[in-house]
């Protein structure tokens, strides 16, 4: 049976550190919408539509569906 595991927390908390560090001690496949959009749009969060284009990325992990 898989197993999932959320991580949340308050900025610079270090979820983006130990993210990694669980996926090689785990048998885990770590999935962050935020390297996605970075990887496809760049990184300016204030650009205006920045939530427009990350709400499909974070639906195609959830829905576990290629791009």
């Amino acid at each position: 049976m898989a197993t999932l595991h959320l991580m949340v927390g308050p900025p610079c908390s270090g979820k983006t550190t130990l993210a990694p560090k669980l996926e090689h001690e785990l048998p885990a496949l770590r999935l962050n919408t935020d390297e996605w959009h970075i990887q496809l749009f760049g990184q300016d969060a204030a650009d205006p539509e920045h939530d427009a284009r990350h709400s499909p990325i974070e639906t195609t992990l959830w829905n576990r569906k290629p791009l």
